[in-house]
Protein backbone atom coordinates (compact mmCIF):
# COMPACT_ATOMS: atom_id res chain seq x y z
CA UNK A 1 0.00 0.00 0.00
CA UNK A 2 1.67 3.53 -0.43
CA UNK A 3 2.07 5.71 1.86
CA UNK A 4 -0.31 8.04 0.51
CA UNK A 5 -3.27 5.11 1.15
CA UNK A 6 -2.03 4.24 4.40
CA UNK A 7 -2.59 7.99 5.58
CA UNK A 8 -6.21 7.87 4.26
CA UNK A 9 -6.65 5.13 6.08
CA UNK A 10 -5.24 6.57 9.15
CA UNK A 11 -7.08 9.76 8.97
CA UNK A 12 -10.37 7.34 7.68
CA UNK A 13 -9.69 5.98 11.25
CA UNK A 14 -9.29 8.71 13.39
CA UNK A 15 -12.30 10.50 12.00
CA UNK A 16 -14.09 7.43 12.95
CA UNK A 17 -12.95 7.48 16.71
CA UNK A 18 -13.96 11.04 17.06
CA UNK A 19 -17.14 10.66 15.96
CA UNK A 20 -17.62 7.22 18.04
CA UNK A 21 -16.30 9.33 20.86
CA UNK A 22 -18.64 11.66 20.99
CA UNK A 23 -21.60 9.53 20.61
CA UNK A 24 -20.01 7.76 23.51
CA UNK A 25 -19.92 11.36 25.38
CA UNK A 26 -23.73 12.36 24.42
CA UNK A 27 -24.70 8.54 25.45
CA UNK A 28 -23.00 9.31 28.62
CA UNK A 29 -24.39 13.20 28.67
CA UNK A 30 -27.80 11.29 28.42
CA UNK A 31 -27.53 9.19 31.01
CA UNK A 32 -26.05 11.26 33.50
CA UNK A 33 -29.48 13.38 32.85
CA UNK A 34 -31.46 10.04 33.32
CA UNK A 35 -29.70 9.54 37.07
CA UNK A 36 -30.60 13.22 37.84
CA UNK A 37 -33.63 13.08 36.94
CA UNK A 38 -34.64 9.68 38.65
CA UNK A 39 -33.00 11.16 42.07
CA UNK A 40 -35.87 13.76 41.67
CA UNK A 41 -37.81 11.40 40.86
CA UNK A 42 -36.80 9.64 44.32
CA UNK A 43 -37.32 12.78 46.29
CA UNK A 44 -40.98 13.51 44.72
CA UNK A 45 -41.73 9.78 45.70
CA UNK A 46 -40.27 9.90 49.16
CA UNK A 47 -42.38 12.99 49.91
CA UNK A 48 -45.41 11.20 48.46
CA UNK A 49 -44.62 7.84 50.51
CA UNK A 50 -44.78 6.01 47.16
CA UNK A 51 -43.31 2.95 47.71
CA UNK A 52 -44.44 1.41 44.59
CA UNK A 53 -42.02 4.02 42.57
CA UNK A 54 -39.55 4.16 45.07
CA UNK A 55 -39.39 0.48 44.74
CA UNK A 56 -39.00 0.33 41.73
CA UNK A 57 -36.17 2.56 41.61
CA UNK A 58 -34.44 0.38 43.93
CA UNK A 59 -32.06 -2.27 43.05
CA UNK A 60 -33.38 -5.75 45.89
CA UNK A 61 -29.71 -5.59 47.33
CA UNK A 62 -30.06 -1.76 48.30
CA UNK A 63 -27.52 -0.87 51.75
CA UNK A 64 -27.19 2.13 53.12
CA UNK A 65 -25.44 3.79 55.95
CA UNK A 66 -27.73 6.51 57.29
CA UNK A 67 -26.93 10.05 58.97
CA UNK A 68 -26.44 8.49 62.12
CA UNK A 69 -24.59 5.56 61.11
CA UNK A 70 -27.10 3.19 60.94
CA UNK A 71 -27.15 0.22 58.21
CA UNK A 72 -30.55 -0.15 56.37
CA UNK A 73 -31.70 -2.53 53.74
CA UNK A 74 -34.46 -1.58 50.84
CA UNK A 75 -36.59 -3.89 53.06
CA UNK A 76 -36.21 -1.31 56.03
CA UNK A 77 -36.80 1.70 53.68
CA UNK A 78 -39.54 0.30 52.33
CA UNK A 79 -41.38 -0.66 55.63
CA UNK A 80 -40.44 2.51 56.98
CA UNK A 81 -41.83 4.55 54.97
CA UNK A 82 -45.24 2.36 53.99
CA UNK A 83 -45.83 2.63 58.10
CA UNK A 84 -45.48 6.57 58.43
CA UNK A 85 -42.37 6.18 60.85
CA UNK A 86 -40.34 7.36 58.22
CA UNK A 87 -41.97 10.85 56.72
CA UNK A 88 -40.52 13.20 54.46
CA UNK A 89 -41.75 16.49 54.13
CA UNK A 90 -39.74 18.57 52.02
CA UNK A 91 -36.61 17.27 50.04
CA UNK A 92 -34.22 19.38 48.05
CA UNK A 93 -31.02 18.75 46.02
CA UNK A 94 -28.33 21.04 45.58
CA UNK A 95 -24.52 20.68 44.31
CA UNK A 96 -25.64 17.18 42.24
CA UNK A 97 -23.10 15.77 40.22
CA UNK A 98 -23.17 12.22 38.40
CA UNK A 99 -19.96 10.58 37.32
CA UNK A 100 -20.74 7.32 35.03
CA UNK A 101 -18.40 3.89 34.99
CA UNK A 102 -20.28 1.75 32.27
CA UNK A 103 -23.82 0.52 33.35
CA UNK A 104 -22.72 2.26 36.99
CA UNK A 105 -23.55 6.03 37.83
CA UNK A 106 -22.02 7.43 41.05
CA UNK A 107 -24.40 10.44 42.52
CA UNK A 108 -23.11 13.05 45.03
CA UNK A 109 -25.33 15.85 46.47
CA UNK A 110 -26.35 17.63 49.49
CA UNK A 111 -29.54 17.29 50.52
CA UNK A 112 -31.66 19.21 52.57
CA UNK A 113 -34.70 17.53 53.89
CA UNK A 114 -37.32 17.80 56.73
CA UNK A 115 -39.54 15.45 58.20
CA UNK A 116 -40.35 12.97 61.03
CA UNK A 117 -38.92 9.18 61.68
CA UNK A 118 -41.03 7.26 64.56
CA UNK A 119 -42.76 10.60 65.73
CA UNK A 120 -39.04 12.70 66.23
CA UNK A 121 -39.09 15.76 64.00
CA UNK A 122 -35.70 16.13 62.09
CA UNK A 123 -34.13 18.65 59.64
CA UNK A 124 -30.89 19.36 58.10
CA UNK A 125 -28.67 19.06 55.66
CA UNK A 126 -26.22 16.04 54.40
CA UNK A 127 -24.14 15.54 51.77
CA UNK A 128 -24.66 12.00 50.13
CA UNK A 129 -23.84 9.54 47.47
CA UNK A 130 -25.89 6.80 46.07
CA UNK A 131 -24.44 4.47 43.53
CA UNK A 132 -26.58 3.34 41.03
CA UNK A 133 -26.35 0.30 38.21
CA UNK A 134 -28.07 0.13 34.67
CA UNK A 135 -30.14 -3.04 34.05
CA UNK A 136 -32.49 -3.69 31.68
CA UNK A 137 -31.97 -0.43 30.06
CA UNK A 138 -33.06 1.37 33.44
CA UNK A 139 -30.78 2.82 36.13
CA UNK A 140 -31.71 1.34 40.00
CA UNK A 141 -30.14 2.20 43.56
CA UNK A 142 -27.78 -0.46 45.01
CA UNK A 143 -25.96 1.52 47.64
CA UNK A 144 -26.42 5.25 49.72
CA UNK A 145 -24.24 6.42 52.51
CA UNK A 146 -25.21 10.24 54.24
CA UNK A 147 -22.94 12.21 56.30
CA UNK A 148 -24.54 15.30 58.15
CA UNK A 149 -23.67 18.93 57.75
CA UNK A 150 -23.27 20.82 60.76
Amino acid sequence: MTRSGMMKIGVGSALLLVLATRGAAADAGADADSVRALELARGRALIAADTVAISRMTAPEFVEISRIGQLRTKADNMRDIASGDLKLLTVKYDSTTVRLYGDVAILRAIATNTGGYRGIPFAGRIWYTRIFVKRDGRWQAVAMQHTSIP
